[in-house]
């Protein structure tokens, strides 16, 4: 579908049960919104209505939320909430079948948002422990393809429309890959070590807030308004546009993402932005597999104190992705080559004028349903797809950057192609920037829209 007719059949497009407000505002950006609701002349009380059977009917088809609050504002700007972090006065389940704790007061991040004028739309799916799979949440841009999780309806609350923003987590690309694979936009925050408060952080030293949006303009415009990740941003001004390195070790991806990348590389020409390349050394480049092994003993640990503490179980399939007992001080061992990582990178980058990473989300395109159902979420070395499952997400994680992921081209074939921006620690304000210069340019969202439209349309 090319550009000019996405357009045109979001002009068109109803919602699914019909009424005055098109496709093309539900699914819109937030940025500009008050502006296209006078044009289109819809008031405030038109658009909650509209906004409310958007919202219900999408969320049945996609079974993106494991609770949608039907009393929630949804005249203003929403969020979804990733049900393995804290909302008063809803269950968190930890994306478990039986699990409910009634919390008392909102997570740390849950506040923010809410102080910067969200309104909680309800609670996201979550998988399960955040090391299950997928399940029956639907893609909603791409339904023959995986949503990947964990982050999995967050993702497909925002494509869909269910709401405005998404606040989720990411470990290894636990928020990354669902909005690569979903065609919206994912941040992963800096590392902090209480960012996660009020939440289940699976491995601490690598677990982070993350944000989603539809665009770039509407993530940037949210970090605008104050910390969402809690701490204070960099307040170095940055006089000069960032120095851009594509990572060299990448070159053996998909071609589609290769070409994707390239769509990528050349508006940042378009835009002036210097572009170099870089390659980390063989031994950084292993480390992804260090930060998947930290996270695999992690997860167990975590697993075995949840069960204990919470009388719980969790599914076979879930607990297929838990790491055998480690060896005595091998965690003390990947703790230490993390810090390693952390300074040699930060080190590199230093050395050859650095600001931004560009790289893929990992090897090859989103994976279809029927290749990862019931598969465990962690990779493990004896897994016959071990090498693609590392994926490229590990290099921010294990350092603790921010990184950035948006869709860079959509295949009819392959689905969304995202590219993934990491920066330096805390310099979000700047990645959100560029991204959506970037964003600009790759002129992906109308058709990622439109095809939203037609699979909920399709779906009545």
């Amino acid at each position: 579908m090319t550009s000019a007719a996405a357009l045109g059949y979001l002009r068109h497009a109803l919602p699914p049960d019909g009424g005055p407000v098109s496709a093309g505002l539900l699914l819109g950006p937030v940025e500009g919104r008050a502006e296209a609701l006078a044009a289109a002349g819809v008031d405030r009380a038109a658009w909650r209505e509209a906004r409310a059977r958007w919202a219900g009917e999408a969320d049945r088809i996609t079974r993106a939320m494991s609770r949608l609050d039907t009393g929630a504002d949804l005249a203003g700007v929403t969020v979804s909430v990733k049900d393995t972090l804290d909302v008063a006065g809803m269950p968190t389940t930890l994306g478990h079948a039986t699990h409910r704790h009634h919390p008392a007061a909102d997570a740390p991040a849950v506040a923010r948002v809410r102080a910067l004028g969200l309104a909680v739309a309800g609670k996201a799916y979550a998988t399960e422990l955040n090391i299950g799979p997928p399940g029956d949440v639907l893609n909603p841009v791409f339904p023959q393809l995986s949503p990947a999780g964990s982050s999995t309806g967050s993702a497909v609350s925002v494509a869909a429309g269910v709401c405005d923003y998404a606040l989720a987590t990411d470990v290894l690309g636990s928020a990354r890959w669902p909005a690569a694979n979903c065609g919206v936009v994912g941040l992963r925050t800096t590392w902090r070590a209480d960012g996660l408060a009020g939440g289940l952080p699976v491995s601490p030293t690598q677990d982070a807030v993350a944000l989603m949006a539809r665009t770039v303009g509407d993530l940037r415009l949210l970090w605008r308004r104050g910390p969402v990740a809690g701490g204070a941003p960099t307040a170095v001004p940055h006089a000069r546009p960032p120095r851009v390195a594509t990572v060299a070790n990448t070159a053996g991806c998909a071609p589609v993402l290769a070409e994707a990348q390239a769509r990528a590389v050349a508006a940042l020409a378009e835009l002036g932005v210097p572009h170099v390349r870089t390659e980390l050394p063989p031994w950084m480049w292993r480390a992804r597999a260090d930060a998947w092994e930290l996270c695999g003993v992690d997860v167990s640990e975590v697993v075995r104190e949840v069960e204990d503490r919470l009388s719980l179980r969790i599914s076979p399939v879930a607990r297929a992705s838990l790491a055998p007992e480690p060896a005595p001080g091998r965690r003390a061992e990947l703790l230490a080559a993390q810090q390693r990582f952390r300074r040699s990178l930060a080190a590199l980058l230093d050395r050859e004028g650095i600001d931004v990473l560009l790289m893929p989300v990992g090897p090859t395109p989103p994976k279809r349903v029927a290749e990862r159902a019931g598969k465990p979420t962690l990779p493990k070395p004896g897994d016959a797809d071990y090498a693609d499952r590392l994926g490229y997400t590990p290099v921010a994680s294990f350092a603790g950057l921010p990184a950035l992921v948006l869709p860079a081209a959509v295949d009819p074939d392959h689905g969304p192609l995202a590219v993934q921006l990491v920066g330096r620690p805390r310099e979000e304000a700047r990645l959100l920037a560029l991204g959506a210069d970037l964003e600009r340019l790759l002129a992906t969202r109308g058709e990622l829209a439109a095809r939203v439209a037609r699979t909920l349309r399709e779906a009545r």
